[in-house]
């Protein structure tokens, strides 16, 4: 199998995870694309955060086989990286956050 076209790129999002933002670089083509034309063996993806969802720094940088790609079920960059992130919260200590369970006052 092969790689979906849509994870050969690099882009920067903006996520949100846990309730709290986080940037992302996302770099198929690390640290640029190859001359061959060849996809790469690694990939590389950066966190960023103002707060302590992802590191107790802020910044979490990743480095991944591009074979994880391959029969991905992921349909979008953008569901790759939230998932990668919600990951490392969860590493983190953070817990996702429980629907139905806040009381409404009206």
């Amino acid at each position: 199998m092969i790689i979906p076209e849509y994870f050969k790129q690099n882009l920067e999002l903006d996520i949100v995870v846990f309730d709290e933002p986080v940037k992302v670089d996302y770099c198929f083509w690390w640290p640029q694309k190859k001359e061959d034309g060849k996809d790469p063996m690694f990939a590389h993806v950066e966190f960023r955060s103002n707060s302590v969802v992802i590191s107790e720094t802020g910044y979490r940088s990743h480095f991944f086989h591009t074979d994880y790609l391959k029969d991905t079920p992921y349909q979008s960059i953008n569901e790759f990286v939230q998932e990668l992130a919600e990951h490392f919260a969860k590493e983190m200590g953070y817990e996702p956050p429980v629907r139905g369970s806040q009381l409404r006052m009206f």
